[in-house]
């Protein structure tokens, strides 16, 4: 708990007449025992105000969420690097009693002062909900009956709720959220999106899908998700599209680390000791990778998720029967891609993430292309270029699709070769990156000038051949490319003589 953080509010507070207290989700977490790092405090007085000096007490950051209801927060870095948030906000009613009552649920309106959240002693917080019986018990229970109406927001965040704490909404709620659901439309893009990725990131997210698909809430969210469901696939494929997808999810949450199951999880073929042994010599990179952030407080494995989930999205828009009756989606991963980035568009992602998803989705069959092919070095060097650094988060998304449609009709015939193109990416992506991904010029266009090529698309076409034939290892000194490039230009002819 960043102490050092909260005691400067505490001091603020002695400084002013203004009364403050602790509420929600910090309270929650400190009940069951997991330290907080996002802190909502309730303030009767000028919270802004407040938010601002302790922001530039502690050197942190100062936003106006919302200036009407006196809404802002502070953002602090630790000097371990890491980010905690203080969330304040101008008491809402004239009461502490009153302002719990408008909050969402009884398990977040819960409160105590700075002392006792700061103390060691008995930590027994303000309750007059039942807040910490629902906690015990097990229930997801709403503060008021209008609360998803006056923020529907807390349609999606019900469900995250029951899968981060193992809650299950009361009928009384469940039924609210079904009357409010329209409401969902009008709530800004930005906030469904954090309540998805944090949804994303809280295993087994096929439990949450599901969630969101039986409360009619996957349709407003994601509806190219929701519209897979009982689109046929024809053999390898064991599931539709919709089951398959669920499953890749799955697979690629067990890649990614989660040792949490399910029943999708468990349909898949116990090929992870593999894979384990398959990624041992760079899994701490990649552990590292998955957990960059590529948006603030969005680590790339959300990212991943996301792009299993919507990587065959573009499937029913290019559903074909042939003759014979077997279905094709041909040119399903480019329509996917397009649409991929439209929704994630709309949800306000940044253009990296966005970047990032779309490029997964647009390429995630080309890793089975090269397992059924002749994995060269050329071959490793064509696919990272056409990618890039995704390259190798794309071998991961293969696996996960491996692994989901066949099912446990997988033989080792078909896992083998996408096992080792999986390994293979990694080697180079990690011990040759100079060679495969970010090649090392050994010759520049000037060079090609100087031997007399002309400006225009052969002097790009010489250099594409050279970084081909280095990737290939067939060269590896500036010499030898001079002399590759020497042939190339003797066999298209001889150059015009520069005047």
């Amino acid at each position: 708990m960043p102490r050092a953080l909260l005691e400067q509010l505490k001091r603020l507070l002695e400084e002013s007449p203004h009364e403050a207290r602790v509420v929600g989700g910090a309270v929650r977490d400190r009940l069951i025992g997991r330290e907080p790092n996002d802190f909502d405090v309730a303030v009767v007085g000028p919270a802004l105000r407040l938010a601002r000096a302790l922001a530039d007490r502690i050197g942190g950051f100062f936003y106006i969420l919302d200036a009407r209801r006196e809404f802002g927060r502070v953002v602090w870095r630790s000097p371990e690097g890491h980010r905690f948030y203080v969330d304040l906000t101008r008491r809402d009613g004239a009461s502490w009693e009153e302002d719990l009552q408008r909050r969402d649920f009884t398990i977040n309106a819960m409160m105590v002062d700075l002392d006792t959240f700061l103390g060691a002693g008995p930590f027994v917080p303000f309750d007059p909900l039942g807040g910490l019986e629902d906690l015990w018990a097990g229930r997801l229970r709403l503060c008021a009956p209008d609360a998803f109406r006056q923020d529907p927001v807390r349609i999606i965040r019900a469900v995250r709720f029951e899968a981060e704490f193992g809650l299950r909404m009361t009928p009384e709620t469940e039924q609210a959220l079904q009357e409010a659901l329209p409401q969902l439309a009008r709530v800004a893009p930005e906030r469904v999106r954090e309540e998805l990725v944090k949804i994303l990131q809280i295993p087994p997210v096929v439990r949450s899908l599901r969630r969101m698909e039986a409360l009619g809430i996957l349709p407003e969210v994601l509806p190219e998700v929701a519209n897979l469901r009982g689109v046929g696939q024809s053999p390898p494929h064991v599931w539709d599209v919709y089951e398959h997808t669920l499953r890749t999810v799955a697979a690629m949450e067990w890649l990614l680390g989660s040792r949490v199951e399910s029943p999708e999880w468990q349909d898949l073929p116990p090929r992870w000791a593999e894979i384990e042994a398959a990624m041992a010599p760079w899994r701490e990179r990649l552990v590292a990778r998955w957990e960059e952030e590529v948006g603030i407080d969005h680590p790339r494995r959300a990212l991943l998720v996301l792009a299993a989930l919507l990587h065959d999205i573009g499937k029913p828009a290019t559903r074909t029967v042939d003759l014979d009756g077997r279905v094709r989606f041909i040119g399903h991963e480019r329509v996917g891609a397009e649409w991929a980035a439209h929704r994630l568009e709309a949800l306000r992602f940044s253009n990296d993430e966005i970047e990032e998803v779309e490029i997964l989705v647009r390429h995630h069959m080309r890793p089975h292309g090269l397992a059924r092919g002749r994995l060269t070095p050329r071959a490793i060097y064509r696919f990272f270029r056409e990618v890039g650094e995704q390259g190798v988060d794309l071998a991961l998304l293969a696996l996960a699709d491996t692994l989901a449609v066949w099912g446990p009709t997988l033989t080792d015939a078909v896992w083998g070769p996408r096992l080792e193109t999986a390994r293979a990416l990694w080697q180079a992506f990690f011990e040759a990156p100079e060679r495969f991904v970010r090649p090392v010029p050994l010759l520049r266009g000037e060079d090609l000038l100087a031997l007399g090529v002309p400006e225009g698309p052969q002097i790009g076409r010489i250099l594409e051949a050279i970084r081909e034939a280095q990737a290939a290892g067939e060269i590896t000194t500036r010499e030898e490319a001079l002399a590759l490039a020497r042939r190339l230009i003797d066999e298209a002819g001889e150059p015009e003589p520069r005047g």
